[in-house]
């Protein structure tokens, strides 16, 4: 006699969606959570991270088929972890407020992780929209990246993976520790540190396919902007924003050292290297608006990072000139010299 044939579990993903001040993109990524093709259970939590803007009245006409949880303002990763703890999926997915996702997003990454076995994370490339939601004909992962890496690779260099485009199992994401707190309220260092915690639960799957759309930041001061980074250090805010960057690059290389040591000497050089650059362009931009004591601000910290840069030097020496002397100077200079010390505006 022939068995009955028992139907197989349904699997449960838990979506997890942190949003700070979101009101203008937090619908179209709910929508795409909420229009995925999978069969299977879909639990969506969205994360009310301390918005001051109009994201609650919008989140209002979700309730009933998302969960809502609001709370003060502590970053994503604190968002994150929040969520997690609330939710009760086998699989979880992370999706940021103004990401969006492919229909079929789900069911290709769960499909990935369950062929995989033991890994710890599926993840995939991703297509860059700008603020109005356009695509821009480029895609996230760099081309020598279009692979899933070792650990060593990860301590090498930082290595391009996208939260939105992650897929993990409840286990590994718990055997990870979840995401360190103690970065704030910037991502950026955050997102690293956990790939590194997550790879070294074990190993990752790539597919190179585009199943997330990934809202591009225009500027250093827009991607803080849009991340709520609110350190109180000074009166202006933008020495704030960047004494923000500076604490999470610090926070990455201490944790780093600590827990790889000589092996992460590769990714300590890049993360350093990263800072000066970040910290070059804000002078730079500085310098293009006029404020010479912003920029001098900003090439001083950059020195801590890159003392031995001559040109960081020379910007910052550029920044005492008077402003009539400096275009004096600047007329007599070759276009490449005209922008180390003024900025491309100014060519």
């Amino acid at each position: 006699m022939k068995l009955p044939e028992v139907e197989a579990a349904r699997k449960t993903v838990s979506v997890i969606i942190p949003v700070f001040n979101g009101q203008h993109t937090i619908a179209a990524a709910i929508d795409s959570a909420l229009a995925q093709e999978f069969d299977g259970e879909l639990e969506v939590v969205v994360i009310d991270d301390g918005s001051t803007d109009a994201t609650g009245a919008v989140l209002e006409a979700y309730r009933g088929r998302v969960r809502v949880l609001e709370r003060e303002n502590r970053g994503e990763g604190a968002a994150r972890n929040a969520g997690i703890r609330e939710s009760h999926g086998e699989y979880i997915a992370f999706l940021d407020a103004d990401d969006i996702w492919r229909p079929d997003k789900l069911e290709k990454t769960v499909a990935a992780l369950d062929r995989a076995g033991a890994a710890s994370m599926v993840y995939s490339n991703a297509a860059k929209i700008d603020a109005s939601g356009r695509r821009l004909g480029l895609t996230y992962t760099p081309e020598l990246q279009k692979r899933a890496p070792t650990l060593e690779d990860l301590l090498s260099e930082p290595w391009n993976i996208l939260p939105s485009t992650m897929v993990m199992t409840r286990v590994a994401f718990d055997q990870a520790g979840g995401f360190e707190e103690r970065f704030g309220t910037y991502p950026k260092w955050q997102d690293t540190w956990f790939t590194l915690l997550a790879r070294a639960v074990g190993a990752f799957v790539y597919l190179d396919e585009s199943l997330v759309l990934y809202r591009v930041a225009t500027s250093f001061a827009g991607d803080l902007e849009r991340h709520q980074v609110r350190r109180q250090c000074d009166l202006d805010p933008r020495l704030a924003q960047i004494e923000e960057f500076i604490h999470c690059s610090e926070t990455i290389q201490r944790l780093v050292r600590e827990r790889f040591a000589s092996r992460a000497a590769g990714l300590l050089t890049a993360i350093r290297s990263t800072a000066v650059n970040m910290l070059v362009g804000i002078g730079l931009s500085a310098m293009v608006a006029g404020d010479r004591r912003f920029a001098r601000r900003a090439y001083v910290r950059a020195l801590r990072y890159g003392p031995l840069n001559p040109k960081t030097y020379l910007r910052l020496v550029w920044t005492y000139l008077p402003e009539r002397v400096a275009r004096a100077i600047s007329a007599t200079l070759p276009p490449r010299m005209r922008r180390v010390v003024s900025g491309p505006a100014q060519t």
